[in-house]
């Protein structure tokens, strides 16, 4: 692709200026519109070192509300957090509807520079793939971001020029971030990195500009005008949006999955031995728990079930076993106003454990394909979209050695009668119980078949469901406690 780029192209400087100051104000004017519409906007500014993407950006953010953006450098990110899935700071630095984050480099510097002089384990964590990259940008661009990327190329001798001029004006070491940072050196060898990168990566949603960066003017006003163009776009096609909001068309599902109506709820076990099962499992949890620790092995626990389920005695008898140093509970009800101005998985990513931790959710990301599904809080193609992209989540997390349990606790409707009207009856549960709980249950049907769909298209074998029977809390529980062992115990022996 690169050698069809002209690099003799350029603008002399008469009509830069002229051009310029139509962008100095056009520029402006966007972003305060974005942020009006809250249009989510991310920048990539990718290309060969010495290619003057920092001056271009200077330029652009100087013609901008400096409230409204970041600039980050992925170079920095991997020195600061190294230890990490690859997407996490990515997911943490998302900007929020209305904001615009610019990459000087991103994650394609991290793919595909940065890991050259790690040592294999570590290259191995924070490596992707671009499967994952193609997909995290998928998830980007469906959710409405505008997502431009940008590659300032220049040739051999001008790369050699500017690095040249960069180190007489500020010495040997400008702009070097690693012993392998010798792209303009290398130029054979970058060329064919970054071709591949443009055939693996390039795609309807998210494609590559490849920009001739010789002459800085050119390359500069070329940037701004794709800038420019892309914003009148995003603008005009939330304004369709915000026209066709309410008249979807909402196409019938075919239920065809029955996964709920062949668990054994019949199942229970004694109180006497359910309490000397109870001791033992946790007596073994607190070893396990420190030998995953030891080792860095992160887990991710999400519960899920029917109102009265069972889930928070369930997650209480599990973390009764742990230090409470280690493991963390995330209560998840529905998103607050600052939840509300993220991509609807953003709020899990910025929980993601450090290493040896444990991160424990009541409820979770699966809230998208049930009652976001049912109440109509998510259109059909954002529910219908979720299961792979939350399926690509926990690849990512797999991928990086995460443990990942994930319970359905699982009751008939006559039990659940049972302890709704038991909490009314008892001052010291009736908080538990709300008009809201008695209003999903009317909808047990519809709520059956969305659980029915997302435990068959979201099992997967790095992050199995486990369906616990629950009508015996105290078979619930010990079948909770058992399966967390079983978990960490093969973890510990790969």
């Amino acid at each position: 692709m690169l050698e069809k780029i002209d690099l003799k192209q350029s603008l002399k400087k008469d009509a830069y200026n002229e051009k310029m100051s139509y962008f100095e104000t056009r520029l402006g004017e966007l972003q305060r519109a974005c942020r009006a519409a809250g249009i989510p906007v991310i920048i990539l500014f990718e290309g060969w070192r010495g290619s003057q993407r920092s001056v271009i950006i200077n330029h652009m953010m100087q013609q901008m509300d400096a409230r409204g953006f970041r600039v980050y450098s992925a170079s920095k990110m991997a020195d600061e957090e190294p230890d990490q899935p690859f997407f996490e700071p990515f997911w943490r630095q998302l900007p929020a509807k209305g904001n615009m984050a610019v990459y000087y480099r991103s994650w394609y510097y991290l793919k595909n520079e940065y890991t050259f002089d790690r040592d294999a384990d570590q290259v191995k964590r924070i490596n992707t793939s671009y499967r994952h990259i193609n997909a995290f940008e998928k998830q980007l661009t469906d959710d409405n971001y505008v997502l431009l990327k940008f590659f300032v190329h220049v040739s051999e001798k001008q790369l050699k020029a500017n690095v040249q001029k960069a180190e007489k004006t500020y010495g040997k070491g400008w702009n070097k971030v690693s012993e392998s940072d010798d792209d303009f050196v290398d130029y054979q060898r970058y060329l064919e990195i970054y071709e591949k990168m443009f055939i693996d990566s390039d795609r309807p949603n998210a494609h590559w500009y490849l920009i001739a960066g010789d002459d800085t003017r050119f390359a500069e006003v070329s940037i701004f005008d794709v800038i420019v163009q892309r914003l009148e776009l995003a603008l005009a096609e939330a304004e369709a949006r915000r026209q066709k909001a309410g008249q979807q068309l909402v196409l019938p599902r075919t239920e065809i999955y029955d996964v709920l109506s062949k668990v054994d709820l019949s199942k229970e076990i004694a109180k006497a031995e359910y309490k000397d099962k109870l001791d033992k499992y946790q007596s073994k949890l607190s070893i396990l728990q420190y030998e995953m620790y030891k080792k860095g092995i992160p887990s991710v626990f999400g519960f899920e079930g029917w109102d009265a389920g069972g889930k928070g005695g369930a997650i209480r008898r599990l973390t009764a076993a742990l230090d409470p140093l280690g493991y963390s509970v995330n209560p998840v009800a529905a998103p607050n106003v600052v939840e509300k101005s993220f991509n609807y998985l953003w709020r899990f990513w910025t929980r993601f454990p450090k290493q040896g931790e444990i991160a424990i959710f009541d409820r979770t990301w699966y809230g998208r394909v049930m009652v976001e599904r049912i109440e109509g809080f998510a259109t059909q193609d954002e529910w219908g979209r979720a299961y792979a992209e939350i399926n690509e989540m926990e690849a990512q997390w797999a991928e990086y050695g995460t443990v990942i349990g994930k319970f359905w606790l699982q009751i008939d409707k006559d039990e659940q009668y049972k302890r709704f009207k038991e909490r009314e009856q008892n001052p010291n549960k009736e908080w538990k119980i709300t008009d809201e709980d008695w209003r999903n249950r009317e909808k047990w049907d519809a709520y059956e078949a969305a659980v029915n769909e997302m435990l068959v298209r979201t099992s997967t074998d790095y992050a199995p469901w486990t369906i616990v029977e629950g009508n015996n809390k105290y078979y619930a529980r010990l079948k909770v406690l058992k399966t967390v062992i079983e978990m960490f115990e093969k973890r510990l022996k790969d």
